[in-house]
């Protein structure tokens, strides 16, 4: 028996201001199958639902039809928080996904799943994982370790949230997340995020408005780059042995 999807998303429709002259679809019965260690980089317009797909996935957009599943169980049900367990979603707004009064290394301890008979306070140092996770990013943030996330700019707060997110094995949901980054430091992180993600075997979904980029991290890492439009999917670009039963086209 083959093993399950690590992500899937059957028949998912969103509709935000239902009933109302302002009511949009922002998913139109969505279908997504996406193997363990597979990475889909998702690209559209403005409003074209990528973000509320990924939304949907991690639990933090309305379902009104359809099912989701992680690892082959329907999580259709669970809460955001009872899925943060197995995924990590780095948001487009860089205020988002980690706690802002906290130091960057406070921020690093909490992430960590820490047995319950773990004294307190924690060790006031980084893991060496965590410190190469910090320096292979490519920002001078490994020095700022004892600075609260509040004095850190967009570009290296969302950098600290890519860093949090990166577990092995996990499944990482990425909205727009460079989008605070200047264009030099843009593609290194892309890379660095993309690579990294194949090396531990993770299943990501990354969200991006340059279509030019997606495609070309697309051919640099062999990923699937997947277009959407009106709440569907649009168009594909993929071998077609990898983009077989990933998901399906209207």
């Amino acid at each position: 028996m083959s093993a399950p999807y690590a992500i899937e998303a059957r028949n998912l429709k969103v509709v935000y201001n239902e009933g109302t002259p302002n009511e949009v679809v922002a998913l139109d019965d969505v279908c997504l199958s996406v193997p363990t260690g597979q990475i889909i980089i998702l690209t559209g317009g403005n409003g074209s639902g990528k973000s509320t797909l990924v939304k949907a996935i991690a639990g933090m957009a309305p379902v009104k039809s359809g099912s989701v599943f992680i690892h082959g169980r329907d999580v259709t049900g669970w809460p955001a928080y009872q899925r943060a367990k197995h995924i990590g979603f780095v948001h487009q707004d860089p205020m988002l996904g980690t706690c802002p009064n906290l130091t960057v290394h406070e921020n690093f301890q909490i992430s960590l799943e820490k047995p319950w008979w773990w004294p307190t306070p924690y060790p006031l140092s980084l893991t060496k994982g965590q410190l190469d996770s910090i320096n292979k990013i490519g920002l001078p943030l490994a020095e700022k370790k004892t600075t609260q996330l509040s004095m850190l700019s967009g570009g290296q707060r969302q950098s600290i949230a890519l860093c949090l997110a990166l577990r092995k094995g996990s499944i990482l949901l990425l909205d727009e997340f460079t989008s605070a980054l200047d264009e030099q430091t843009k593609k290194a992180v892309l890379l660095y995020a993309l690579s990294e993600a194949k090396t531990m075997k993770a299943t990501v979904i990354m969200i991006t408005h340059d279509l030019a980029m997606a495609k070309e991290l697309g051919k640099e890492l062999g990923n699937v780059v997947l277009t959407m439009d009106k709440g569907r999917f649009k168009e594909a670009t993929a071998t077609k042995e990898i983009s077989d039963g990933i998901f399906r086209l209207y």
